[in-house]
């Protein structure tokens, strides 16, 4: 097979795994602030607008969290990620510990830790250098273990591993229920949700936000957040913003409860986690990256991107995949059918083949997984940007729009995000340093850094 032509850059029909949510009875005229977006990130953003009682309404195209957040692999965790990244991470770990009190539900989230085994001594080399590069870096806790407390954090295993990274803090969620209870909880505290309600454009007054156009009618607001995820750069190139963002596409699977391991681990080609019910979530680490227009166009500013995750992404082809991102129009009359309406939950096509080696790797590393029934498949759209970091930001060019996206990390980054984008949107100070996550690095000369 052309490797180029290798399954997983088809686009399938989807069906939300995430809890359901209900809509809200009523439908507002007007409302202080509309996130777009029912991912983690526009959950988190609506709770804290919620919280500070602002009138926020969360519109969704499709049902919340039925794409990428209700599809994710469910750590919440950092490691070997760059040190400019550790504080937003470190935020978002403190929002998270207590989010099972703050909304009144079931998150999923506990935490379990999160080991990368290291089989070489090169490796531990490597994974001491990143510990080196955060020192002092708020919220590390991690270290390298081996010996006797490596296996007591690990099962039976085949092989004598050199040693690994664990983290204590690092922790885990579940995607099908993190962003429903999130949700829910700012419905609680007045924000109105509508879910199979498109926003098809803006409207503007002297330059300055003042509506959006849904496909069920027009609303009034003062400020509008986009955290609509790999369809962002979409509805904002509408009125001319651009986002640099790009996907990949994960697969996962989940097996059938057995007495395992608490902790999570990263080995060499699979990751595991264990689920509420004692079941497993299993992935591969690569993912697939769908050729489009936009990798073509910016191929030369996606190199060192490229260099810093081959061993994490291969590039796949898919000609119905790349006619529907070259067909698509960049702008369309608001009052018919806009492109976000033609696919309510996107879903790449399941990497079968990729799996079936997952399970076999880990099998042959940790035979107590071995002959479990396989439950359940499904695969994922993570996004990035030019240089994996993510947006934070107000729109300079449009006063009242505000960016939320492009998270290869949304689960882990979610709360701090949702936090820093509500912060921004009523004028407070922000609780980190946004340097980083501005959208103007784009387009102001700033020399990008890829960062991990």
């Amino acid at each position: 097979m052309i490797p180029l032509l290798k399954p997983g850059g088809r686009i399938v029909p989807g069906v939300s795994r995430a809890a359901k949510v209900a809509d809200s009875p009523v439908s507002p005229d007007e409302v202080d602030v509309v996130v777009v977006g029912g991912g983690i990130v526009g959950a988190c953003t609506a709770l804290e607008l919620a919280e500070r009682g602002v009138g926020v309404l969360l519109c969704e195209k499709g049902v919340i969290a039925g794409e990428a957040s209700g599809r994710a692999f469910g750590w919440i965790d950092s490691q070997f990620l760059d040190p400019a990244k550790m504080e937003l991470i470190a935020r978002s770990k403190q929002l998270w510990e207590s989010m099972n009190e703050r909304v009144g539900a079931e998150t999923g989230y506990r935490k379990r830790g999160l080991l990368s085994l290291l089989p070489t001594e090169d490796d531990v080399a490597f994974a001491q250098g990143w510990l080196d590069s955060v020192k002092g870096a708020p919220g590390v806790d991690a270290r390298i273990v081996s010996g006797g407390e490596l296996d007591d954090r690990l099962p039976p295993s085949e092989q004598n591993w050199t040693g690994a990274l664990f983290q204590p803090s690092d922790a885990c969620v579940e995607p099908t229920l993190a962003a429903s209870a999130i949700v829910e909880a700012a419905k609680a505290k007045g924000a109105f949700v509508h879910q199979n309600c498109a926003v098809r454009g803006f409207e503007f007054e002297g330059g300055t936000i003042s509506g959006v156009v849904t496909e069920k009618g027009a609303i009034s607001c003062k400020s509008v957040v986009i955290a609509a995820a790999t369809w962002s750069p979409l509805l904002a190139g509408s009125v001319g913003i651009k986002l640099p963002q790009f996907q990949a596409h994960a697969s996962m699977m989940r097996i059938a409860p057995f007495d395992g391991p608490e902790t999570s681990a990263w080995g060499p080609g699979y990751t595991w986690r264990r689920n509420l019910d004692g079941s497993y979530t299993l992935g591969a680490i690569n993912g697939a990256v769908p050729i489009t227009p936009a990798t073509i166009k910016n191929a030369f500013r996606l190199i060192p991107a490229l260099r810093a995750m081959w061993d994490q992404v291969e590039p796949v082809f898919s000609l119905a995949t790349f006619m529907d991102h070259l067909t698509t129009p960049s702008k369309w009359p608001m009052d018919r059918e806009s492109p976000f309406e033609r696919n309510r939950v996107i879903q790449p096509e399941i990497r079968h083949k990729v799996l079936d080696e997952v399970v076999k790797a880990v099998s042959r590393d940790f035979p107590s997984f071995e002959g479990h029934e396989d439950v359940e498949r499904w695969a994922g759209v993570l996004t990035t940007t030019l240089d994996n970091t993510p947006i934070i930001s107000q729109a300079d060019s449009h006063p009242g729009l505000f960016l939320g996206t492009g998270f290869y990390y949304g689960l882990t980054m979610g709360p701090a995000a949702g936090e820093a984008l509500a912060d921004l949107v009523v004028g407070n100070d922000t609780k980190i340093d946004l340097g980083n996550y501005r959208h103007s690095r784009f387009s102001d000369g700033t020399k990008l850094v890829f960062r991990q």
